[in-house]
Parts: C-alpha cells; sequence; structure tokens
C-alpha cells in the first residue's frame, strides 16, 4: 500500500506590521538629527575663516555639526536597511499565509486518502495515483517551505549586517561622503514642476537610499509632492509630525511654556493620530489589517488652518476609492471627525461592493470660517464667495492626479464626496473651469454648485445630491447672483436626489439643531450614509431616489421665518398665561 505523506509544519512567522512602527520612530529620530545637522552647518565656522587654526579647528559648533553628520548617515544607512527588510518581510509574510492555505488543503487530503486507504474498496482503482499525486504537492510544499526559511534568514542577516556597519561613530563618519546629495536631488524635483506622472517616474527611478535621505532632510517636501508613492509619502509625513510633536512635548516637560501657535500644532498632531487610529485593530472584508496612510501633512498651509489627509484603504490598488471633501468651520484640528466620516463610507461601501475600497478624508485647501449663528453661517459664505472654492478646486485636482499617477494596475471606480461648501468646492473642481474627471460625483448639504454650473452635465461624472428637507444651508443655493450657484437638489440641476435622514427641525434661534441637520449626513446607519455608500461601491443606480426641490428656496425660508414667528407668538401667549394665572394664584389663593 503506498503511503500517504504528511506535509511538514508550517514555521511561525513572528514578523508583524509592528515592524513598520519602529522603522517610523527611528525615521522621526532621523528627521530631528537632519533638522539639527542644518542647524548647526548654518552656525558653523565660515569655511574661509581667518585666525588661530587650531581655535577654527576646534570651533565648537563646526565640530558638533561633523559629528550630527555622522549620525544623520547612520541613520539613513540604517533606515535604508530597515526599510528594505520590512518591504522583504512584508513579501515573506503574504507567502507564508499562501503556504499556511496549501497546508490546509494538503492536510485534508491526507484525511481524506486515508479514509479511502481504510476501506479498502478494491473498485477504487485511482487510489494509487491520487496518493501519488498528493505526495508531490506534498514535496513541492516541503521545499517552498524550506525555500521561505532561508529567505527569512538572509532577510534578517541583511538588516544585521547593515545595521553592523553603522554602529559606531568611526564608521558612521566614513558613510557621511556616500549620503545622497539630498539638495541636488531637491532641485531635480523642483524642475518637474506639478506633473504627477514625471515625479512618480523620477521617484522609481531614484535609489533606496536617495529616497529615504530625502524623506528624512525634506519631510515636509515629500510627504506632500503628489506623485509620490502613498507609503513614501506617509512615511516622510509621520516622521514630520512625530519629530514637531516630540519636540513639543519635551519643551512642555522642560517647563516652557507653548505658545498659541505651538499648541496649534499639539492641537493638529493628536487630531490626527485620533484619525489614523480609526483603523487599529480593523481588518478588510478579506481579513487583511487594514491600513491607514497620512497623505498629506502641512499645519502651516491655509493661513495655518493646515492641511492634511487621511487614507483608510491603499488608493493605488483599491478597486473603488473615494475622497471626502469637507465644507465651512473644517481645519486640521478638526479632521478627526472627518476621517471618521471617511472611514464610515469606506466601510459602507465595502459591503456593497464587489471589490476593496479607499476612503480619503482629504482637507487640502482653506475652508470659509464663520460664526455660530445661521446669519454667521450665511455670512461667511457670502465673504468667501467662490473664491476659496475655486482655490479648493484647482488644489483637488492636483491631488486626484497624483492618486491616478501611482496607481497600479487598472484605474479604479473613483467618487469625490463634497459635503457643505466642500460640495460647491468638488463642483467647480468638475465644472467648465476644473479639470476633475472621476465617475462619480456626491453632493451632501450644498449651498450651491457654483455659477458656472447650472445642470448637472456641466459636471463630469454621474452627479448625486443628498439633502435634508431642513438643513438650510443646503436651501441657499439659487440663481441669484449673490449665491454659491444653483441647488444641486432641485429639479432644475437634474442630479439623482437620494433620501436622507432629517434628525430635526429647522428653527432661526436653536443653532444646536440646525449644525446637528447639517452635519448628519455621514451619521451610522443613516440612509444618507447608506446611499453614500452605494455611489461609492459602484451601485449608484440602486440609491432610494426621492423627488426633487420644485419651489424656490426662498419660499421656504419665508415659511420657516412665518412659522418660527407664529412660534414666538404662541410661546409668548402661553408665558402670559402662566404669569396671569400665577398672579390670581398669589393674589387671592385660586388655583
Amino acid at each position: 500500500m503506498t503511503q500517504v505523506d504528511v506535509p511538514g509544519t508550517m514555521p511561525p512567522c513572528t514578523y508583524t506590521s509592528a515592524g513598520r512602527s519602529v522603522v517610523s520612530g527611528v525615521r522621526a529620530c532621523a528627521t530631528v538629527i537632519s533638522d539639527v545637522a542644518e542647524t548647526m552647518h548654518a552656525n558653523a565656522a565660515p569655511a574661509g575663516i581667518e585666525g588661530d587654526p587650531a581655535a577654527v579647528a576646534h570651533h565648537a559648533m563646526t565640530n558638533t555639526a561633523g559629528k550630527v553628520d555622522a549620525a544623520a548617515a547612520a541613520m539613513i544607512t540604517g533606515l535604508t536597511a530597515l526599510d528594505a527588510y520590512c518591504d522583504r518581510m512584508d513579501e515573506l509574510k503574504s507567502r507564508w499565509h499562501e503556504l499556511e492555505n496549501v497546508k490546509g488543503a494538503l492536510d485534508l487530503s491526507v484525511s481524506s486518502l486515508r479514509t479511502r486507504q481504510k476501506s479498502a474498496d478494491p473498485a477504487d482503482a485511482t487510489l494509487d495515483t491520487d496518493i501519488r499525486a498528493h505526495n508531490s504537492k506534498v514535496a513541492t510544499y516541503d521545499a517552498d517551505v524550506s525555500a521561505w526559511t532561508r529567505h527569512v534568514r538572509a532577510a534578517e542577516d541583511r538588516v544585521i549586517a547593515a545595521l553592523g556597519r553603522a554602529d559606531s561613530l568611526s564608521e558612521a563618519e566614513g558613510l557621511v561622503g556616500s549620503v545622497p546629495n539630498v539638495p541636488t536631488l531637491i532641485k531635480e524635483l523642483d524642475k518637474l514642476g506639478k506633473d504627477p506622472v514625471a515625479v512618480n517616474a523620477w521617484w522609481l527611478a531614484l535609489s533606496a537610499a536617495e529616497r529615504e535621505a530625502l524623506k528624512v532632510s525634506d519631510p515636509g517636501r515629500i510627504g506632500n509632492t503628489d506623485g509620490i508613492p502613498i507609503q513614501d509619502r506617509d512615511d516622510a509625513n509621520r516622521a514630520q509630525l512625530s519629530a514637531q510633536l516630540n519636540t513639543l512635548k519635551q519643551m512642555k516637560a522642560d517647563g516652557e511654556t507653548l505658545s498659541k501657535e505651538q499648541q496649534k500644532l499639539v492641537d493638529q498632531a493628536q487630531a490626527i493620530y485620533d484619525g489614523l487610529a480609526k483603523a487599529n485593530g480593523e481588518v478588510d472584508l478579506y481579513g487583511n489589517p487594514l491600513p491607514a496612510y497620512l497623505m498629506v501633512y502641512d499645519p502651516h498651509a491655509g493661513g495655518g488652518d493646515g492641511y492634511g489627509a487621511i487614507a483608510f484603504g491603499n488608493p493605488e490598488t483599491a478597486d473603488h476609492v473615494s475622497v471626502n471633501v469637507p465644507g465651512f468651520g473644517n481645519t486640521l484640528t478638526g479632521i478627526d471627525s472627518l476621517a471618521e466620516s471617511a472611514f464610515d463610507v469606506r466601510e459602507t461601501a465595502e459591503w456593497q461592493s464587489n471589490g476593496s475600497v479607499a476612503s480619503i478624508a482629504w482637507m487640502g485647501y482653506d475652508a470659509p470660517e464663520f460664526d455660530a449663528s445661521v446669519n454667521g453661517v450665511i455670512d461667511g459664505l457670502n465673504v468667501a464667495g467662490e473664491f476659496r472654492a475655486e482655490d479648493g478646486a484647482r488644489n483637488l485636482e492636483a491631488f486626484v492626479d497624483g492618486l491616478r499617477a501611482t496607481r497600479h494596475g487598472a484605474e479604479p471606480h473613483m467618487t469625490v464626496i463634497g459635503h457643505s461648501y466642500g460640495s460647491t468646492t468638488v463642483a467647480k473642481a468638475a465644472g467648465h473651469d476644473g479639470t476633475l474627471d472621476v465617475d462619480d460625483i456626491v453632493l451632501v448639504g450644498s449651498p450651491g454648485a457654483g455659477d458656472e454650473n447650472p445642470h448637472a452635465s456641466d459636471l463630469r461624472g454621474n452627479v448625486y445630491a443628498g439633502s435634508a428637507g431642513d438643513d438650510f444651508v443646503s436651501r441657499l443655493g439659487s440663481n441669484n447672483a449673490l449665491s454659491l450657484g444653483v441647488d444641486p437638489a432641485s429639479k432644475g440641476f437634474g442630479a439623482t436626489r437620494f433620501e436622507v435622514d432629517t434628525p430635526g427641525d429647522f428653527a432661526f434661534d436653536d443653532w444646536k439643531t440646525n449644525l446637528d441637520i447639517h452635519t448628519s449626513y455621514f451619521d451610522r446607519d443613516s440612509s444618507s450614509l447608506a446611499n453614500v455608500g452605494k455611489v461609492v461601491a459602484g451601485n449608484g443606480g440602486d440609491v432610494d431616489e426621492v423627488d426633487q426641490r420644485v419651489a424656490p428656496n426662498s419660499l421656504w425660508f419665508a415659511q420657516e421665518a412665518a412659522e418660527d414667528g407664529w412660534r414666538a407668538t404662541r410661546a409668548g401667549y402661553e408665558a402670559a398665561q402662566d404669569g396671569v394665572k400665577e398672579w390670581f394664584k398669589n393674589r387671592f389663593g385660586l388655583g
């Protein structure tokens, strides 16, 4: 009887995504060292200084700058090796899962074949043939496991050897001359302008050491340049974020009082970390850990309000990609809330899609400010006009072009979602004056689609509108020259209007409820979020449609004002009645 071979045990794979976190921490440290080196060189003894040669040679700043250069060189060398190790281990981890699946199938085959052997059915003429085929697969599996083990050891040996070549000052000083020339590389990048395709080609042609040196020496530039791959942008942005936050925390620990601007940096950083943390412990539909990327981090942009972008899922490989654009009052200190909306959009869409989904919270423009009142919002929008939407549209176009430039494989199904003033920004990017060209446009709580876009057909892509009946911001759209354009929920505009929830009634004197209504479009378990998810998943034809608005919004405001006046009058009348009753009770002892 032919023996049924049993596959060998698969060795454990102890590498986890925490390896990337370690590298990120080292990169943040290297960024600080690079900044220190730059400062020291700026204050070191000039090259042509005259005087006592010994004094010049031992100029404290000059001497220290050289040692810091050595430390920076050692860090860049180590980071290059660590990055390569993580990349290789990511591949081997994926291979490990494949081999685990193979072993599972072979174990089932062993059980089945042994059961057939025990039955000893003479009619089972193919048993020996099946066993030999199984044994051949076991031999291949065992060989693959041995190869996998060798590859893991080789990756570990390479990183250990690389780190060993930079673990002393003398060795580090010997590495200074081999560090890539960052200023020259930055000049090359400058010549490419804002062409994301050219930037991507240039970046991919760099050596690993050159890319690492750029991420460490100029993280703000690398992390915010469209066309650079998402993982590298994330590396650079996290390094800058961590370096800045750790410096400020140390200042505070040393007893220093942070300035208003410095405290804002701390608040912005905390909001970003809170946003990224929403992916912690989450998995996609295939059981893989859900990645989160910091695609944009510029705390000083937008007049100090800051720019940022957080992606859940990988937009370079996902089948469906969405970009959430926020509206008035949004700044980098509130990106955690925007990230939560994007996270919920991705989760909702993934359950309805036939592929992977990536969703991006994009705070990449200077949204208008407002005072906490109905009139304050209206005044804020009027003051801002469409200028900030136009500037934001250009930034959005560049960002989406960058997403396309770094894609792997086929183009994704892409949706851009604009909320509040962000919908005006999106419409201007997708309209006659813009270049944004995506599959679907979703405008929710929109104050108008821009004066040059009177109809949905003026926008590139299928256009959907979500508008709560009592959302006063969505009632600001009109044909009036002073407005932000036509109401996307109106029949004249022609978008597909979908059902949304209205968590309250509008009232001129109830700002909290009015704001709750306007910000409810991405609430979990809401019909609005469900419909947005359908569009992002590529199932826009399945949204729950509702009738478009026919009556002018000015009439709605007039009716609300009248009702508000009646409510105030009735409240006054009831208060007067209560007062009369109280007077009679006190005066005559009547109930």
